[in-house]
Protein backbone atom coordinates (compact mmCIF):
# COMPACT_ATOMS: atom_id res chain seq x y z
CA UNK A 1 0.00 0.00 0.00
CA UNK A 2 1.59 3.52 -0.85
CA UNK A 3 1.48 6.13 1.46
CA UNK A 4 0.08 9.77 0.67
CA UNK A 5 3.40 11.23 2.27
CA UNK A 6 1.14 14.87 2.85
CA UNK A 7 -1.25 13.81 4.08
CA UNK A 8 0.49 11.33 6.40
CA UNK A 9 2.74 14.80 7.34
CA UNK A 10 -0.36 17.26 7.59
CA UNK A 11 -2.39 14.67 9.55
CA UNK A 12 -0.14 13.63 12.25
CA UNK A 13 1.32 17.67 12.54
CA UNK A 14 -2.70 18.44 13.13
CA UNK A 15 -3.17 15.86 15.49
CA UNK A 16 -0.02 15.78 17.60
CA UNK A 17 0.01 19.75 17.96
CA UNK A 18 -3.52 19.99 19.19
CA UNK A 19 -2.97 16.96 21.24
CA UNK A 20 -0.66 19.04 22.86
CA UNK A 21 -2.72 22.46 23.33
CA UNK A 22 -5.37 20.23 24.27
CA UNK A 23 -3.94 18.78 27.58
CA UNK A 24 -2.11 21.99 28.19
CA UNK A 25 -4.98 24.22 28.50
CA UNK A 26 -6.85 20.97 30.62
CA UNK A 27 -4.04 20.83 33.13
CA UNK A 28 -3.57 24.56 33.51
CA UNK A 29 -7.31 25.06 34.37
CA UNK A 30 -7.29 22.48 36.39
CA UNK A 31 -4.04 23.45 38.24
CA UNK A 32 -3.59 24.92 42.04
CA UNK A 33 0.17 25.12 42.60
CA UNK A 34 2.02 24.83 46.40
CA UNK A 35 0.71 27.75 47.73
CA UNK A 36 -2.95 27.41 45.99
CA UNK A 37 -2.73 29.84 43.43
CA UNK A 38 -3.73 28.95 39.73
CA UNK A 39 -2.10 28.24 36.68
CA UNK A 40 -0.71 31.50 34.27
CA UNK A 41 1.86 31.35 31.78
CA UNK A 42 2.78 34.94 32.90
CA UNK A 43 4.72 33.26 36.05
CA UNK A 44 4.39 29.22 35.73
CA UNK A 45 6.63 27.45 33.52
CA UNK A 46 5.01 24.92 31.09
CA UNK A 47 7.11 21.48 33.19
CA UNK A 48 5.00 23.07 36.18
CA UNK A 49 1.71 21.10 34.75
CA UNK A 50 3.77 17.97 34.27
CA UNK A 51 5.08 17.91 38.00
CA UNK A 52 3.56 15.35 40.00
CA UNK A 53 2.03 15.74 43.53
CA UNK A 54 1.58 19.63 42.74
CA UNK A 55 -0.54 19.36 39.44
CA UNK A 56 -3.19 16.84 39.85
CA UNK A 57 -3.67 15.93 36.47
CA UNK A 58 -0.06 16.24 35.58
CA UNK A 59 -0.32 12.06 34.15
CA UNK A 60 -2.89 13.68 30.97
CA UNK A 61 -0.34 16.44 30.67
CA UNK A 62 3.19 14.40 30.65
CA UNK A 63 1.02 11.13 28.35
CA UNK A 64 -0.20 13.76 26.33
CA UNK A 65 3.14 15.42 25.38
CA UNK A 66 4.80 11.75 25.08
CA UNK A 67 2.31 11.26 22.67
CA UNK A 68 1.37 14.54 20.89
CA UNK A 69 5.63 14.59 20.86
CA UNK A 70 5.64 11.19 18.67
CA UNK A 71 3.18 12.41 16.21
CA UNK A 72 5.26 15.57 15.72
CA UNK A 73 8.00 13.50 15.67
CA UNK A 74 6.38 11.82 12.14
CA UNK A 75 5.83 15.05 11.25
CA UNK A 76 8.98 16.56 11.05
CA UNK A 77 9.81 13.22 9.28
CA UNK A 78 7.38 13.68 6.68
CA UNK A 79 7.73 17.17 5.68
CA UNK A 80 11.63 15.91 4.67
CA UNK A 81 10.06 13.20 2.65
CA UNK A 82 7.62 15.61 0.93
CA UNK A 83 10.00 18.65 0.14
CA UNK A 84 12.34 16.07 -1.31
CA UNK A 85 15.48 17.56 -1.05
CA UNK A 86 19.09 16.56 0.82
CA UNK A 87 18.93 19.15 3.05
CA UNK A 88 15.20 18.73 4.32
CA UNK A 89 16.62 14.99 5.18
CA UNK A 90 18.80 16.29 7.71
CA UNK A 91 16.31 18.99 9.02
CA UNK A 92 13.73 16.03 9.13
CA UNK A 93 16.54 14.11 11.34
CA UNK A 94 16.89 17.09 13.17
CA UNK A 95 13.29 17.70 13.34
CA UNK A 96 12.76 14.16 14.68
CA UNK A 97 15.53 14.47 17.51
CA UNK A 98 13.84 17.56 18.96
CA UNK A 99 10.22 15.71 19.00
CA UNK A 100 11.37 13.00 21.04
CA UNK A 101 12.89 15.07 23.64
CA UNK A 102 9.89 16.88 23.57
CA UNK A 103 7.82 13.65 24.79
CA UNK A 104 10.67 12.96 26.82
CA UNK A 105 9.68 15.89 28.98
CA UNK A 106 6.70 13.76 30.05
CA UNK A 107 8.38 10.85 30.74
CA UNK A 108 11.13 12.55 33.28
CA UNK A 109 9.17 15.57 34.75
CA UNK A 110 10.04 18.32 36.66
CA UNK A 111 10.30 15.99 40.02
CA UNK A 112 13.66 14.76 38.56
CA UNK A 113 15.31 18.04 38.11
CA UNK A 114 18.92 16.42 37.44
CA UNK A 115 17.51 14.50 33.75
CA UNK A 116 14.44 16.77 32.96
CA UNK A 117 16.27 20.17 32.44
CA UNK A 118 19.25 18.29 30.13
CA UNK A 119 16.11 16.56 28.15
CA UNK A 120 14.47 20.13 28.24
CA UNK A 121 17.48 21.64 26.89
CA UNK A 122 17.85 19.47 24.13
CA UNK A 123 14.29 19.90 22.88
CA UNK A 124 14.90 23.73 22.84
CA UNK A 125 17.75 23.64 21.28
CA UNK A 126 16.95 21.13 18.47
CA UNK A 127 13.58 22.96 18.30
CA UNK A 128 15.62 26.22 17.38
CA UNK A 129 17.96 24.04 14.95
CA UNK A 130 14.95 22.60 13.09
CA UNK A 131 12.73 25.29 12.71
CA UNK A 132 15.55 27.52 11.11
CA UNK A 133 16.55 24.59 8.95
CA UNK A 134 13.34 24.27 7.89
CA UNK A 135 12.53 27.88 7.22
CA UNK A 136 15.81 28.20 5.00
CA UNK A 137 14.76 25.37 2.67
CA UNK A 138 11.59 27.10 2.49
CA UNK A 139 13.14 30.46 1.57
CA UNK A 140 15.44 28.99 -0.81
CA UNK A 141 13.49 25.73 -2.53
CA UNK A 142 13.28 27.05 -6.45
CA UNK A 143 10.19 24.38 -6.63
CA UNK A 144 8.66 26.03 -3.94
CA UNK A 145 6.95 22.38 -2.43
CA UNK A 146 6.04 25.35 -0.01
CA UNK A 147 4.38 27.99 0.10
CA UNK A 148 6.77 31.17 0.77
CA UNK A 149 4.04 32.69 3.54
CA UNK A 150 5.36 29.94 5.68
CA UNK A 151 8.55 32.02 6.46
CA UNK A 152 6.58 34.64 8.66
CA UNK A 153 5.53 31.47 10.83
CA UNK A 154 8.94 29.60 10.68
CA UNK A 155 10.89 33.20 11.66
CA UNK A 156 8.38 34.32 14.39
CA UNK A 157 9.19 30.97 16.20
CA UNK A 158 12.88 31.19 15.58
CA UNK A 159 13.39 34.58 17.31
CA UNK A 160 10.83 32.81 19.81
CA UNK A 161 13.30 29.87 20.85
CA UNK A 162 16.51 32.62 20.39
CA UNK A 163 15.01 35.00 22.70
CA UNK A 164 13.83 31.89 25.35
CA UNK A 165 17.60 31.12 25.20
CA UNK A 166 19.45 34.13 25.37
CA UNK A 167 17.40 37.20 26.42
CA UNK A 168 17.41 36.15 30.43
CA UNK A 169 21.12 35.37 30.39
CA UNK A 170 21.84 38.46 29.03
CA UNK A 171 19.58 40.49 31.42
CA UNK A 172 21.49 38.76 34.00
CA UNK A 173 18.88 35.98 35.49
CA UNK A 174 19.38 32.57 35.03
CA UNK A 175 19.21 30.96 32.09
CA UNK A 176 15.92 30.54 30.41
CA UNK A 177 15.81 26.59 31.21
CA UNK A 178 16.18 27.28 34.79
CA UNK A 179 13.37 26.05 36.49
CA UNK A 180 13.84 27.11 40.08
CA UNK A 181 11.31 28.35 41.49
CA UNK A 182 11.85 31.92 43.92
CA UNK A 183 10.08 31.95 47.06
CA UNK A 184 7.87 34.67 45.80
CA UNK A 185 6.76 34.29 42.78
CA UNK A 186 6.33 37.69 40.65
CA UNK A 187 2.94 38.66 38.97
CA UNK A 188 5.23 38.65 35.75
CA UNK A 189 8.18 36.16 35.26
CA UNK A 190 10.52 36.86 31.85
CA UNK A 191 11.72 32.84 31.64
CA UNK A 192 8.69 30.87 31.99
CA UNK A 193 6.65 34.06 29.72
CA UNK A 194 9.33 33.17 27.38
CA UNK A 195 9.03 29.62 27.06
CA UNK A 196 5.68 30.15 26.54
CA UNK A 197 6.42 32.21 23.94
CA UNK A 198 8.12 29.14 22.04
CA UNK A 199 5.75 26.96 23.09
CA UNK A 200 2.87 28.75 21.31
CA UNK A 201 4.61 29.44 18.23
CA UNK A 202 6.55 26.22 17.56
CA UNK A 203 2.53 24.55 17.81
CA UNK A 204 1.70 27.52 15.34
CA UNK A 205 4.46 26.70 12.97
CA UNK A 206 3.57 22.87 13.08
CA UNK A 207 -0.42 23.40 12.49
CA UNK A 208 0.35 26.10 10.25
CA UNK A 209 2.61 24.18 7.92
CA UNK A 210 -0.20 21.24 8.27
CA UNK A 211 -3.32 23.45 7.50
CA UNK A 212 -1.17 24.66 4.18
CA UNK A 213 -0.40 21.08 2.96
CA UNK A 214 -4.27 20.32 3.70
CA UNK A 215 -5.39 22.83 1.35
CA UNK A 216 -2.50 24.12 -0.39
CA UNK A 217 -4.04 27.32 -1.72
CA UNK A 218 -1.49 29.98 -0.12
CA UNK A 219 0.80 31.04 -3.08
Amino acid sequence: MKIDIKKFTYLTGLIGGSLIILVSVITALLYHGTKGENYSPFNHFISELGQSGVSEYAGVFNIGLIIGGLLCALFMFGLGLYIKKFYSYIAAAVGVVACIFCGLVGVFPMNNMNIHVPVALTFFRSGLLVVLLFTLIIIFDKQKKISKWMIIPGGITVLAFASFLTIPKMLGYATGASLSVPDVRPAFWLNPFLEWLVFMTVICWIISLSVYLMRGKIK
